[in-house]
């Protein structure tokens, strides 16, 4: 068990598949938009180093969800606009280095520390290509990383977030958007989660969760922001944004998940997840 936050239920996933040893890792390219059969290339492009799940958990490989969530991100572009964003459970973080591109600020976090070592780097790899270099190009350590303030490197930050330390959490950064992919997976997990929403959401801001339905804690989750105090929309997610991932992860089904504060209803200008 990792902090009482392990992930329920069987995901079918070959584990030998992900069982590389302790400082191995795998390249992926995740592709949004049309891709060019010719250049042989997507029209958005995110690349990400996966490590080995001894040293990352859960959070070692980009699971079905996260791919999901961003190809919503992409669809939905406007909804991130001069907007402040919190990525919970970051993983490899592909939602959250993709918002990036559109948000004001993206802050991305995890618990362990090689995740959040490893975020780091997946910002610097596609910061790289951000600034016409390849990952490996040794020219690209002599640009001076500061002047281009659209840049996703300076725009993005990392943080280790502990939701079991929330109550002891000295941070008072407040949000426009949160969001997660799959947080919502264990009864250990959503108390503690709720409050992390709570510390970090703007009285006027929009929490967004993708969620399978065979993940354990949903219902009580849902109850429980009711009772503090949110209005949910809850939608199956649209065929568009299915298939394809690339993963071993068993089919499964998913919802698109989007809550704000009910007193606040009639001010709250952001999109609701369809």
């Amino acid at each position: 068990m990792l902090n009482g936050r392990e992930k329920m239920g069987n995901l079918g996933i070959d584990w030998k598949e992900y069982a590389l040893g302790a400082n191995h890792y795998k390249r992926r390219t995740v592709g949004f938009g049309k891709y060019d059969k010719k250049e042989k290339e997507w029209e958005k492009e995110i690349f990400l180093r996966e490590m080995s799940i001894i040293e990352g958990g859960i959070g070692c490989s980009t699971w079905d969800a996260a791919i999901i969530f961003s190809r919503w991100v992409y669809k939905n572009q406007d909804a991130f606009t001069d907007k402040t964003v919190l990525e919970l459970g970051s993983g490899t973080g592909l939602p959250g280095i993709l918002s990036a591109y559109y948000s004001k600020h993206v802050t991305l976090s995890d618990y362990l520390n090689p995740l959040v070592e490893n975020l780091k780097y997946n910002i610097e790899l596609n910061a790289k290509q951000q600034d016409g270099f390849d990952s490996d190009d040794e020219e690209a350590n002599s640009v001076d990383k500061s002047l281009d303030l659209e840049n996703i490197r300076n725009k993005t930050k990392v943080i280790n977030l502990n939701w079991d330390e929330i109550d002891t959490n000295t941070d008072d950064t407040k949000y426009d958007i949160i969001f997660g992919s799959e947080l919502t997976y264990s009864m250990l997990s959503v108390d503690n989660l709720i409050k992390v929403i709570q510390k970090f959401l703007k009285e006027d801001g929009i929490f967004y969760e993708i969620l399978s339905d065979d993940r354990d804690g949903v219902s009580y989750f849902i109850d429980e922001m009711t009772k503090r105090g949110f209005e949910n929309h809850i939608v199956p997610v649209d065929q568009q944004f299915l298939g394809n991932y690339g993963t071993k992860q068993r089919p499964e089904t998913y919802k698109f998940y989007s809550f704000r504060y009910s007193k606040n209803v009639e001010l709250n200008k952001h999109k609701l997840m369809k």
